[in-house]
């Protein structure tokens, strides 16, 4: 485990839970106290544990790559990466480059925890048993509370859309296979964005000026619209304006152990599951990238408060 901060720990928890792994050590340069070896750097690790079947990056993101490509060039285990894997198609490129035709895409995974939600997995399910198609309009909606965060708490975040969009654009890919970006206003707390796509429209708003966190999708297939909470981890599907199904989460597992209770039985059973692949890192940070360089479309922010809070 490269980097033991926040996420890392839910990884942790997700695989000390799996009878058919070990997890051998990590690598911090703040040596945490934990229930395995920890080293300053990636080769102290590598000297004194025995070659690893797996290693995962859960560092700050625009230090993924780099540290991705030291693992692959230090041993010759599978490298899961947290999301993004990068922010440009180039930095992607440059780290196939660097290492032996092939093995970037043979043995780098990404970890697009969302589209392993138990309410992203019931959808597609639902959307496929009953040949739904391509949907006419999707809208996915993530909140985080973020603003009150301390700076040291906030150090491995970008912004807004660099950090929620790899998220939404996981989930909106496994319903919508080509995206053509139409329209982006961000600023560092705040996104909103528009894809054309066959038959429908996209749109993705994040924010971090929240009381919480709240993240939806919604799908709309002519009269059927899906209403996924994945706060919840819930789908509400209406036909024609009358609610018609509702999948409730069932499981005891939290919101974020689920997603990668999901990702890992995916990833250690068959690693070549496309959610998991370098096709879909690398669009994600071409759309990521896309966004940012487009012209900002005109948008008011607005903010709301209580009563009596200035």
């Amino acid at each position: 485990m490269v980097g033991f901060g926040t996420i890392a720990r839910t990884h942790v928890s997700v695989l000390a839970s799996r009878p058919d792994v070990t997890i051998v050590g990590a690598v911090d340069p703040a040596l945490p106290e934990a229930d395995f070896p920890v080293f300053a750097s990636l080769p102290d690790a590598l000297t004194s544990i025995d070659e690893p079947d797996l290693v995962v990056v859960a560092t700050p993101t625009d230090t993924h790559v780099s540290v991705v490509s030291e693992a692959l060039a230090s041993c010759g285990a599978l490298v899961l990466s947290e999301k993004p894997l990068a922010r440009t198609q180039f930095a992607i490129a440059e780290l196939e480059a660097r290492h032996s035709p092939g093995i970037v895409r043979d043995r780098v995974k990404v970890a697009h925890h969302f589209a392993f939600s138990p309410e992203v997995e019931w959808a597609r399910s639902f959307v496929a048993e009953h040949a739904l198609g391509l949907p006419t309009r999707v809208q996915a909606v993530f909140n985080d509370a973020y603003t009150s965060l301390s700076a040291s708490q906030r150090v491995s975040l970008v912004s807004s859309w660099v950090d929620s969009a790899p998220n939404q654009l996981s989930i909106v890919t496994a319903f919508v296979p080509d995206l053509t970006l139409s329209s982006h206003a961000a600023r560092p707390d705040r996104a909103a964005t528009t894809f054309e796509h066959e038959g429908g429209r996209t749109h993705l708003s994040s924010n971090w000026l929240a009381a919480d966190s709240s993240k939806q999708t919604t799908l709309e297939y002519g009269d059927v619209r899906l209403w996924l909470d994945h706060t919840s981890m819930t789908v509400v599907v209406t036909d024609g304006g009358h609610v018609v199904e509702h999948a409730a989460y069932a499981g005891s597992a939290s919101r974020k152990e689920a997603h990668y209770l999901g990702l890992y039985e995916a990833l250690l059973s068959d690693p070549s599951d496309p959610r998991l692949g370098l096709d879909l890192a690398t669009l994600i940070a071409l759309l990521v990238e896309e966004a940012e360089q487009l012209p900002p479309t005109g948008i008011r922010w607005s903010e709301v408060t209580g009563a009596g809070q200035h």
